[in-house]
């Protein structure tokens, strides 16, 4: 599923092609994108293109002044993908779910497994996550303390909740854990204030490069020309098992915590 690399990747290519153009018409062709009813979007324009958490969110504005925005959250989970058309003649039907057609160019929603889904919102503070974004401002060292408060949780699930801090998944919550030498089967409310540094600061770290490398790819994710990630290249721990650790030579593990895989080093997590 995609995380916040490369959802941050696909808001961050989308922004510049769709900002500023006009919707002509909306069509999904999905039944499960319509589940909840699709607003008539003819007129309006596109006025920001955004991440928030896991999802590319869209603000368009009224297709008159007394027309409020509106907001459309993409969620792509395992198999999504927003790709963007240049010439609305050269689409590809399969797997194609919705398309948005502009002034210019169209807008294409590709979902192979048929998980990902279309939320709309009536304003900013509706469409805005609970959990904090992890490269935001807001989320200090003292607030990252303050939020492990007293969980017995272990920290590698306790990081996949959305209710605390949203966009982290399964890749990059092993990657920040090994990165700031903490152990994943730490209870959370064992954590002291210089591991809250350690893990903010491996938190920030990992996630620019990773948004840097358009994301990592293993077998789905494409970005909105079609193309692949390249940070699965960097990967100091992620499905590495047996393999020598980089930082200190020990093996790499492999365990499983609430059912999903979690890679760790034993020599230098703590």
């Amino acid at each position: 599923m995609p995380e916040l690399p490369e959802v941050e990747t696909v808001a961050r290519q989308l922004a510049p092609l769709l900002v500023g153009r006009e919707v002509r018409e909306l069509v999904v062709l999905d039944p499960r994108l319509r589940a909840a009813p699709v607003p008539r979007l003819s007129g309006r324009g596109i006025e920001q293109v955004s991440r928030s958490g896991k999802r590319v969110l869209v603000r368009f504005s009224g297709a008159r002044a007394s027309q409020a925005p509106l907001w459309l959250a993409v969620h792509l989970r395992m198999t999504g993908r927003l790709i963007w058309l240049a010439a609305e003649g050269r689409i590809d039907r399969a797997h194609l779910r919705a398309r948005m057609r502009l002034d210019r160019g169209a807008l294409a929603f590709y979902d192979t497994r048929r998980f990902g889904t279309f939320e709309w919102f009536r304003s900013a503070d509706e469409a805005r996550p609970s959990g904090i974004d992890p490269l935001s401002d807001e989320l200090t060292a003292a607030r990252l303390r303050a939020l492990f408060g007293t969980s017995r949780q272990s920290i590698k699930p306790w990081l996949l909740r959305q209710d605390r801090l949203v966009g982290l998944g399964n890749i990059y919550a092993s990657e920040i854990l090994h990165e700031a030498c903490i152990a994943p089967s730490r209870e959370v409310r064992t954590l002291g204030d210089d591991e809250a540094v350690r893990l903010r600061r491996a938190m920030r770290s990992i996630l620019k490069r990773a948004i840097r490398a358009c994301g990592t790819t293993f077998s789905d994710f494409q970005d909105s020309h079609g193309e692949i990630g390249s940070y699965q290249r960097f990967l100091a721990v992620y499905d590495r098992e047996g393999d020598a650790c980089r930082r200190c030579g020990d093996l790499v593990v492999r365990e499983v915590q609430q059912q999903r895989s979690t890679y760790w080093c034993r020599g230098c997590q703590r």
